[in-house]
């Protein structure tokens, strides 16, 4: 692992997240590419104007300074991140928070992305947690979820020492084997590989799964996909992977 993808909007969603970052990138000596996504707000014509009539609106001013801060604190969150020991690069970008991961992880050639999600307890919380579903769901690299309790703090340890490997009727012993290699020998960690309907009841620090792509009514009705359910229900961090082109 060589290039790791971390995007993060600042808040407690994310916190969890990070130390995981922290923990891989500190094994495996990845360089961490800091992504922010701004979503820029609509000034409000209507407000006031400061000055002489040329003057941008306080809703202006305001969307410029909300631009401004989200660079700042991308940056102090890599000047953090490089005072542990860490090679950081930044990526700010505007768009659509999936879509602009997607093409970062693309274009940074990243091996790995890694992306906080809520508990989802709320229909808010299922919206904005949409994206990290779909990003799982389009990667091309493999996709760690961080779940994060409602205060911002991961649901057990951030450590690796059990890793439970979900097997579906596609998988292989050789698959398997491939996806964990590396995890096990640098985490020196005990594998368990398991159904997934076995996963509520081993314990485990990290869960991994292969996302089988779905062609069809009747693929869909014989081979469901259960990374989706598993990244909804779990507070273990879930390690997705993809199947190769």
């Amino acid at each position: 692992m060589t290039n790791l993808l971390f995007p993060t909007d600042f808040t407690a969603n994310t916190r969890a997240a990070q130390d995981w970052v922290r923990l891989l990138a500190h094994k495996t000596g990845a360089t961490v590419t800091l992504l922010h996504v701004y979503q820029p707000i609509i000034p409000d014509t209507t407000f006031p104007t400061v000055g002489s009539i040329s003057d941008p609106g306080l809703g202006a001013v305001a969307a410029i300074e909300l631009e401004d801060l989200s660079r700042q604190r991308l940056s102090e969150l890599a000047d953090q991140l490089r005072a542990d020991g860490l090679s950081i690069k930044l990526d700010w970008r505007i768009g659509l928070v999936d879509d602009s991961i997607l093409e970062a992880a693309r274009e940074h050639s990243a091996d790995l992305i890694v992306m906080g999600r809520s508990d989802l307890s709320t229909l808010f919380d299922r919206l904005a947690g949409s994206a990290v579903s779909d990003v799982a769901d389009a990667a091309r690299c493999p996709v760690l979820i961080v779940p994060t309790a409602p205060d911002g703090v991961a649901f057990h340890p951030v450590q690796v020492r059990t890793i439970a490997y979900a097997m579906q009727a596609q998988t292989t012993r050789a698959l398997v084997e491939d996806q964990t290699e590396m995890l096990v020998k640098a985490f020196d960690a005990q594998l368990l590989i398991v159904t997934e309907d076995k996963l509520d009841t081993t314990p485990a620090d990290l869960i991994v799964m292969q996302l089988y792509r779905q062609e069809g009514f009747l693929d869909k009705l014989l081979h469901p996909n259960l990374v989706g359910s598993l990244i909804e229900k779990s507070d273990v961090p879930v390690l997705v992977y993809h199947q190769t082109e």
